[in-house]
């Protein structure tokens, strides 16, 4: 699959009717809203995204940990890779970020992470265990984003003191603004709510998700990200 052009960025991107179609139907057991968000803040819908994970004793001062590619081509992806591995640094590729170090638990390559149906069939295996060990979406998408419930909700200087959580966007209910009259949309969700088994309950957030991500192309302008 090619994504088409974005003409404002300057990168390859999925349309967002496109990406909800694939997530639907890769990752059906995540609610696509949630896949969404993801992928937004991940990748930027962008396919053949990489992160390049730069190890902690590399660090320079005010770095932020992740050297971010934007190929134009799953061929250039692919050159992008095999240089990353000859400095045998671990990476992240694709729509969902999904990390080298996971490629063999799960029989993949970084050439069918590039596919974005492939991408987003691993990404709904790591989110669904995620979100059944942490016990909720907040717990889950800190998982997600670095194998533990605890540092996705930390600040993070680099970020400008944002936790990975709020850059998603996600609003935990505590923080929700309390109505005195409540919504009469949130009446009939209660009066319309059913009794499923928690085999049933994946990942269905009530609350919407996530941030920004960088412009920059390939090894020119490179932004230097969290891991």
């Amino acid at each position: 699959m090619i994504a088409p052009r974005c003409s404002e960025c300057g990168i390859f991107m999925l349309s967002t009717s496109t990406f909800l179609a694939l997530a639907m139907q890769c990752a059906a057991s995540v609610h696509p809203d949630t896949t969404h968000e993801v992928a937004r803040v991940e990748s930027g819908f962008n396919p053949y995204a990489i992160a390049e994970i730069i190890p902690k004793v590399k660090h320079k001062p005010g770095d932020k940990g992740v050297v971010s590619y934007f190929p134009e081509s799953k061929e250039a992806a692919l050159s992008i890779v095999k240089n990353i591995e000859s400095r045998n640094h671990r990476y992240s590729v694709g729509l969902m970020q999904i990390t080298s170090t996971n490629f063999a638990k799960f029989g993949t390559t970084a050439e069918k992470m590039f596919d974005p149906c492939e991408n987003l069939k691993v990404s709904e295996k790591i989110l669904v265990d995620c979100y059944k060990r942490g016990g909720d979406l907040v717990r889950g998408l800190s998982c997600y984003y670095s194998g533990n419930p605890e540092t996705g909700v930390k600040p993070e200087p680099e970020f400008n003191n944002t936790s990975y959580v709020q850059r998603i966007g996600f609003s935990p209910p505590d923080n929700k603004k309390i109505f005195i009259v409540p919504s009469v949309k949130e009446m009939i969700k209660k009066e319309n709510k059913t009794t499923i088994t928690p085999e049933e309950i994946i990942i269905y957030p009530q609350y919407a998700i996530r941030g920004t991500v960088s412009n920059e192309k390939e090894t020119k302008d490179v932004e230097i990200k969290s891991e």
